[in-house]
């Protein structure tokens, strides 16, 4: 595994690394995670350490690997069609379950929430989860493990296994992109579940990526080439490397081995590639030419390729090459973050502690990005600190309940305070709701009388 600067300059270089296509992702902001191919083990790295940080063993070997933005929980798709989910600040297991009837080909969580898990698997068959059935804290330890959840949709419009899954922006409102060894793209909306589209190429399709704002579509075939058509519209511009076909997409022509992996950069302008080969290329979308190729150190296929800021505690000058940082900021680099992502062993088996005892919490780390908004009620917050100190005060086999309190004054006033301003809050709702429904009809009847 390597870091490279966008002119190819080697930044850095980490040990010990075998990951499957699909089975590498980045995991919060201070790690990264990687399964092993043939083996069941995830490896686990931070930005400022060469070699791995922490290793932990699983079931069976995982096919692909995934992680949530903000770095809490990690999913991984099983040989056997399984899916385990793990929560990266416990390590816990909290679920498993039978998703798929063969392995499981690629995992994906919608960006910034998270909320949704996609799976995609050798039987054809791509199935969206809701993060929140799967980890129900209603239901036993007994059924979680007997019942599985019940996918919020499951697509089954594609013939041959699924190489891969791309969510794009909007969240709830975003589309999500699958391809396939058929050699076709479906395009599905996360909302209502349904498909959008349905693109034909004419090789296998391995990898798929769209822009920053879902307006182009990019699929690596099998066969070395990239297809880049149009999500929004007819293929507009640009000196193609090849010509238009009728279908409506350009190609890009590299290598002759098949495009295991693509991303795009934040204003869409450059696209990279990796392939089978080992080689690492670098589009320019406006001209459709390759500006660059990477030289890869090692031996092997790209399986994943990640675009993002330079890490501020990145192990700078590991490769050799590049400019040397200061005495000071390469000691910063090698110690690391001083309060890192909480990160705990991962459990192999269900119901296990994982990394925190039975009486601890999950460590959170406070790094002042909320800011800190007091007491909910300062009368009963001092209400309940006085009845504290009376409690220690007391004598002993004195009987509570006939002495008075005050602390539950001051949750009922805070109570019923609240209650008021929701109710404010719903009459001004409704007024909106009039307004908008009147203005609605205005428009409406101004239109209908100037077409008339």
């Amino acid at each position: 595994m390597v870091v490279m600067s966008p002119h190819g300059t080697l930044l850095a270089t980490y040990k010990t690394n075998v990951s499957p296509r699909n089975g590498f992702c980045r995991l919060g902001r201070d790690y990264l995670i990687g399964s092993q191919l043939g083996k069941g083990s995830l490896h686990f790295w931070s930005w400022h350490k060469d070699h791995v940080l922490q290793r932990a063993f699983t079931v069976e070997p995982m096919q692909a690997i995934a992680a949530t933005a903000d770095g809490m929980y990690v999913a991984g798709g099983g040989a056997s069609g399984t899916i385990y989910i793990w929560a990266t600040g416990s390590g816990q297991l909290l679920r498993s379950w039978p998703a798929h009837y063969k392995a499981v080909t690629s995992l994906v969580f919608t960006q910034h929430s998270g909320g949704l898990l996609l799976s995609g698997g050798e039987d054809t068959v791509v199935s969206t989860w809701l993060l929140m059935d799967v980890l129900d804290a209603s239901l036993s330890q007994q059924a979680m493990q007997q019942q599985p959840p019940t996918p919020l949709y499951s697509w089954s419009e594609h013939t041959l296994p699924v190489t891969s899954i791309h969510v794009g922006a909007g969240q709830a409102n975003a589309i999500a992109v699958t391809a396939s060894l058929d050699r076709s793209c479906k395009i599905w909306s996360l909302a209502q579940g349904t498909l959008l589209r349905s693109l034909t190429f004419p090789a296998s399709i391995h990898s798929i990526r769209t822009d920053p704002g879902d307006h182009a579509l990019y699929a690596g075939a099998g066969d070395g080439r990239i297809f880049e058509t149009s999500l929004v519209g007819e293929v507009t511009g640009g000196e193609g490397t090849g010509e238009r076909a009728e279908a409506g997409y350009y190609t890009l022509e590299g290598t002759t081995t098949a495009v295991t992996c693509l991303a795009t950069t934040t204003d869409a302008n450059q696209l990279v590639s990796g392939c089978e080969d080992g080689t690492v290329t670098v589009w320019d979308m406006r001209t459709r030419q390759p500006i660059r190729t990477l030289q890869k150190a090692g031996k092997g296929a790209v399986t994943a390729v990640l675009l993002m800021d330079r890490p501020a505690f990145l192990a700078a000058g590991q490769g050799g090459r590049g400019e040397k940082p200061n005495s000071s900021a390469h000691n910063s680099s090698k110690k690391g973050p001083q309060r890192p992502q909480p990160l705990a062993p991962f459990s192999k088996y269900y119901g296990a502690a994982g990394g925190v005892k039975p009486w601890e919490g999950v460590p959170v780390v406070i790094d002042g990005s909320t800011p800190y908004r007091g007491a909910v009620s300062t009368s009963g917050t001092a209400a309940m600190m006085n009845s504290s100190q009376q409690d220690r005060d007391l004598p002993s086999g004195l009987d509570m309940s006939a002495i008075g309190s005050n602390e539950p004054v001051g949750l009922q006033a805070e109570n019923k305070k609240l209650r008021e301003q929701l109710q404010q809050a719903q009459h001004a709702s409704e007024r909106w709701q009039h307004l908008h429904s009147e203005l609605h009809s205005a428009c409406v009847n101004k239109l209908l009388k100037t077409s008339g």
